[in-house]
């Protein structure tokens, strides 16, 4: 007990003192403020004043274009344009100049560059490249005039496995009707069905060079097929009639061109009822 007397003594004396200093600050009016930054005299109301936007002027019309006068072209016009029009020409390899833009002998070494219309004979076991009219056609821009590069350019198409370079080209008979709907006249244009099987010649010759070819590089032929087709132009049913090739290479080919023909839609017929038509191709290396 003597020990915890100073203690609540202590606790006691802190508590007072606590609440004293609470009244004293919540009960005592606050002092003035000791710094002013504005002296009394200063002290005014201040109005604010806003002005009403103003609306914006409108843009001004745009001036008419003056109008110009059709002016006759003058000679010096009419040379200009004439002479842009060779140096095109010139430049696609269809003008009358010697060489083409840039010189191609400048880009190109150990190449001659051949004219139109000139023969061969350039010698010095340079490559010739013909443009213009002067090589065998526009397709075949690396096909030279010079007779001992010529040689070995002909035949420009598949490369076969004997190294010589061979072409293979396709020949799509016109259509014909081998059974009508209702024994008459064909349901179909004729000629829309014909400009059809031609327009997909491309998957055809990829049955004969890819296929066939690869197979046997002597393959050619003539191959028949006839088409039923039902109304709406899908293929009922596809086989081949007739054909004039045998051996390697023939049995592959027909497949393809079978399978391809199956996934054709044909333009529809105006009649009802299945209809027949027969196609001949031919193929030739």
């Amino acid at each position: 007990m003597d020990e915890t007397r100073p203690l609540f003594i202590s606790h006691g004396i802190a508590l007072l003192l606590g609440a004293s200093w609470l009244a004293l600050v919540y009960l005592t009016p606050p002092p003035p403020p000791s710094i002013s930054l504005l002296r009394p005299e200063e002290a005014a109301a201040v109005d604010v004043q806003f002005e009403d936007e103003k609306p914006p002027k409108p843009a001004p019309a745009p001036e008419p274009a003056p109008a110009t006068a059709n002016k006759e072209p003058t000679p010096a016009d009419i040379k200009k344009a004439k002479k842009e029009e060779q140096g095109a020409a010139d430049a696609f390899g269809g003008g009358s100049s010697a060489a083409m833009v840039g010189d191609v002998t400048n880009a190109l070494r150990g190449v001659t560059v051949a004219k139109a219309g000139e023969g061969g004979g350039t010698g010095g076991g340079k490559a010739v490249i013909a443009y213009g009219q002067g090589g065998t056609s526009v397709r075949t821009p690396g096909r030279g005039l010079d007779p001992s590069v010529a040689a070995a350019g002909a035949g420009i198409g598949r490369v076969n496995a004997a190294g010589s370079v061979t072409r293979a080209t396709i020949a799509v008979a016109a259509p014909s009707v081998v059974k009508s709907a209702d024994g008459g006249p064909s349901g179909r244009d004729m000629s829309k069905l014909g400009t059809f099987v031609r327009a997909r010649q491309a998957q055809l010759q990829y049955c004969y060079t890819d296929v066939g070819l690869a197979a046997n590089p002597n393959l050619g032929g003539s191959v028949s097929v006839n088409v039923t087709l039902e109304p709406s132009g899908a293929v009922q049913d596809v086989r081949v009639s007739n054909h004039t090739w045998s051996g390697a290479g023939a049995a592959e080919t027909e497949a393809c061109i079978l399978q391809r023909v199956r996934g054709w839609s044909f333009p529809p017929s105006a009649k009802g009822g299945s209809e027949s038509y027969g196609f001949s191709f031919v193929f030739n290396r």
